[in-house]
Parts: structure tokens; C-alpha cells; sequence
């Protein structure tokens, strides 16, 4: 994999094009949950449209002060990103809300002596050198969201004029994944001379507690597990970020007909990939963690309620803050690890079937302000989401007489949630085949286990009987 480093300028503050309001914005009791108190990255890369390449000499030629002008533009309409975060005193509740100061965003300009073709072909995860893309608040750890920009953002271009990165981090405690694909849409529209076609909506009022909080369902990704004995303690938890090891993995067709092959008939056709894949890493990373037993573990699926809230939304189409919602299986690692994957499937499926209605998400509101809007569980747990919704949204977008070429969501960063979060991702193979792509952070032993069992997926088709029978290493 090629290595490279980025030369970076120094960077500078971008605001809002034109006066803003100044003004405070409450956050909604989502917004306001201890787990999003941190800064998520992602990537998106541009490369050179062919047609446009040798007819482009009247156009603006440097992605830096296309996206520049871009982002100022944006930030008009999104103002309350050029703010800053402040804290109530606790005894108010420590309630954050937004300063609409419009100091602006972060933004560095940067250049990399590597060609974009050289980072793969087609561009899939992991994109290598990631750290180099992306631009960070130096001196400040990456979990303190408390006035600092709310956006950092660095464009990159790579040699030869082929193309250019964008790399970007967010405060998750004011914009989710998907509102950030609306913000980055907006910003490529308005880099193409566009008007805005859906304007950003703030409507965090429709997600808050009622004045007397009332929990009716029951919300069990905030509840802690017990411990299985006095001994037994989280290895993820007591393994410090630097020792841990992040890789990805990829599941091509091979793989998943193998997952497939150990679902029950009754299954097969109505599991999705999603489902499939989720089921078995769950299943492999808590065999390679070595629990006990009886110790109970957790799967969170982080969800968003824009499109599962039931019967119909009331979140405005231009709604950027965080909608979502966090749904948990639960099993004995016994169980988990020694039944077949339609179990696992079957645990998970479970999870995602309660109907998010009205009263259920009134009642997660309810329990998050009475609660202080905790963190979810961390202890025995594993939380995957699909981001696959960033690269719907954003589209194949084009800017100036570069198209995009791929990006998303990645895991870099040392924060607590790296190490229990996943980030679910589809891509194509060099041939052309549909994957799926999931990220993993492990402590360095355990990231080994989980390879060799997770790998035997891509030799069942070359096997009979159960994984679980046939393939000792794969539990």
C-alpha cells in the first residue's frame, strides 16, 4: 500500500459568507447524549472527469479555493456550525447549547506528492495514510467538544492535477453521518453554481423530553451489563487506545454464499446483507475476546429514525441533527458463540422489529433526559452502524471538472468509541463485485483471533457441515 505525507499550511478559519444571526440554539435530547461528545472522520476523494480534462482551461483549476468559497457559502444556511458549544452548570443539567458566534470552521489547505490512481483502484477501504487527509485541533483530546470548531476540514490535492481529497471531521453532538452528507452535498451544489434545493431545517424541539419525563418501552442499549462473576472484567475497557489495532475487513461473494449456507432455509431470502455480515463478526469478535461463558454481551445497532420512525416521520426533509436511535441483542457468550449464525441472526432481527412509533421514541427522550443523557453501555458491548447512507446521499457528485471517486466514514482518531463502534461500508472489488466492509479495533491478540475465525468464512465454500463443527479456529 502506498505511503505518503501531506505538506500542510497553516490552517485558518472559514466563515459564514455573509452576517449571520447571533443567537443560542438548544441541542435536542439526542444531541445531548455523553456518547456523541466526539469528533467522527471521513473522506471524500475527486478525480479528473475524462471529458472535462482537455476542454477545462477556463474553469477555476484549484480545488482549495473552489471548496473554500464553498464552505463559506454553506455555512450561510448552516450557521450554527461556525458557532461554538457551551456548557450549562451542572446543576442546571449540563445541558450543551450552541453560541452562533460564526467564528468559523477549521480549514487547511494541503498538497501530497502521490497521485490519486496510486491510493487503489477502484478506491475502497481502508484509503491508505488516512491520517494525512485529515486536519486536527493539536493539544485538544479528540472526545472535548466544548468550545472548539464544530467542523475541521482539509482539501488535499494529489500530484499531476488528478484529483483531490477532502477530509473532514464533525461534531457528532450537533450533526449525525447523514446530516453531514446533506451539509457536504450543499457545499458541492453550491461549488457548482448552484442555489441550495433543500434548506437546512434546526428543529431539534421535536426531539425533547416531555416536562415529566414518563419511560413506557424499554430502551436496554442504555442499561449496563452485570458482570458474570466478581473476576470478570471488559478487556476493551482496560486496554489503553494506543495498544489497540484497527483494521478492515472485506466480504466479497465467496464470503457471504459461505454465511448464507449456515442460515436456515426459512431465512436465506429475507436476510440482508447487512444482517449476514453484522451477525457473524458479532459472533467472531466476542469468540476472539475470550469471555466467560455466561457473561452476558450486547449488539447495538445504531439506526436512524428518519426513515424507520413509524407510521411517518415529523423530522423536516432539511433536518442535520443526530436522529438516532440505539436498538441492542443480547445473549450469554455461550450462546452466542455456540449456536449457529441463524441464531445470531435471529437475536438481531429481533432487535431492529420493535416498532419505533410515537410513544417509542417519546419514551427513549424521556428515559435520556431523566438519566442525564448517559452514555449507552460500553462494557461487553459492540455497536456497528451502516454509513452506507453517506455515500447515497452525497451521490456521484461533481465539482468543477473533478467527479467524485469515492469516501465515507472512517475509524481514524484515538476516541473511546473506536474501540466499540464498527462502521459497516459496501464497495467493489478490482473485479467489479459488490462488498461489504467493516471496520474493527481490537487489542492486538484478540484482533488476531478475530482474523483467523473471521477469514474461515471465505473457505466454507470449499467445505461441508457447520462452520462451527468443521472449522475449529472459527470459534
Amino acid at each position: 500500500m502506498v505511503t505518503f505525507t501531506a505538506l500542510r499550511r497553516k490552517p485558518e478559519l472559514v466563515t459564514p459568507a455573509r452576517p449571520t444571526p447571533h443567537e443560542y440554539k438548544a441541542l435536542s435530547d439526542i444531541d445531548d447524549q455523553r456518547g456523541l461528545r466526539y469528533y467522527p472522520a471521513g473522506v471524500e476523494f475527486f478525480g479528473a472527469r475524462r471529458r472535462l480534462t482537455e476542454s477545462a482551461g477556463d474553469v477555476d483549476d484549484d480545488p482549495v479555493r473552489i471548496i473554500r468559497a464553498a464552505l463559506a457559502e454553506a455555512l450561510v444556511s448552516y450557521y450554527p456550525l461556525a458557532g461554538r458549544l457551551v456548557e450549562l452548570p451542572q446543576v442546571t443539567g449540563g445541558k450543551l447549547l450552541v453560541d452562533c458566534t460564526a467564528e468559523g470552521v477549521v480549514f487547511v489547505e494541503a498538497d501530497a506528492d502521490v497521485r490519486l490512481q496510486e491510493l487503489g483502484q477502484p478506491l475502497a477501504m481502508p484509503y491508505p495514510c488516512m491520517e494525512e487527509l485529515l486536519c486536527y485541533d493539536i493539544g485538544e483530546p479528540q472526545d472535548a467538544v466544548i468550545a472548539k470548531p464544530l467542523l475541521f476540514f482539509q482539501v488535499t490535492r494529489f500530484s499531476g492535477n488528478d484529483g483531490f481529497a477532502i477530509g473532514y471531521r464533525y461534531c457528532h453532538s450537533i450533526i449525525d453521518g447523514f446530516g453531514m452528507a446533506k451539509f457536504l452535498y450543499s457545499v458541492y451544489a453550491l461549488a457548482r453554481g448552484e442555489v441550495h434545493t433543500e434548506l437546512p431545517v434546526w428543529g431539534r424541539e421535536l426531539l425533547i423530553a416531555r416536562a415529566a419525563p414518563h419511560v413506557t418501552h424499554k430502551h436496554s442499549a442504555y442499561d449496563q451489563l452485570p458482570a458474570a462473576s466478581a473476576a470478570a472484567e471488559d478487556v476493551l475497557r482496560k486496554t489503553p487506545l494506543e495498544h489497540m489495532v484497527t483494521r478492515h475487513f472485506r466480504f466479497g461473494p465467496r464470503e457471504m454464499a459461505a454465511m448464507r449456507s449456515q442460515v436456515p432455509a426459512s431465512l436465506v431470502q429475507s436476510t440482508t446483507v447487512f444482517e449476514l455480515v453484522t451477525a457473524a463478526v458479532w459472533q467472531c469478535r466476542t469468540a476472539a475476546l475470550g469471555y466467560e461463558p455466561h457473561q452476558r454481551v450486547r449488539l447495538i445497532i445504531s439506526s436512524n429514525a428518519r426513515g424507520t420512525w413509524k407510521p411517518r416521520s415529523p423530522l423536516p426533509q432539511g433536518f442535520y441533527g443526530n436522529a438516532l436511535v440505539l436498538r441492542a441483542a443480547e445473549a450469554t457468550t455461550g450462546e452466542l458463540i455456540g449456536r449457529p449464525l441463524g441464531h445470531a441472526i435471529g437475536l438481531l432481527r429481533e432487535a431492529k422489529s420493535e416498532v419505533m412509533d410515537d410513544g417509542y421514541m417519546q419514551s427513549m427522550l424521556d428515559l435520556l433526559a431523566r438519566r442525564g443523557r448517559p452514555w449507552y453501555s460500553q462494557d461487553w458491548t459492540y455497536m456497528i452502524s451502516d454509513a452506507t447512507s453517506l455515500s447515497r446521499r452525497v451521490g456521484a457528485a461533481n465539482v468543477g471538472r473533478w467527479e467524485r471517486a469515492g469516501g465515507g466514514i472512517t475509524t481514524a482518531g484515538r476516541v473511546v468509541t473506536t474501540s466499540l463502534q464498527s462502521y459497516y461500508e459496501r464497495c467493489k472489488s478490482r473485479g467489479g463485485e459488490d462488498c461489504a466492509v467493516v471496520s474493527m479495533c481490537l487489542p492486538a491478540e484478540a484482533m488476531e483471533g478475530f482474523s483467523q475465525r473471521i477469514s474461515a468464512w471465505g473457505n466454507m465454500s470449499r467445505l461441508t457441515g457447520s462452520l462451527y463443527g468443521s472449522v475449529p479456529s472459527a470459534l
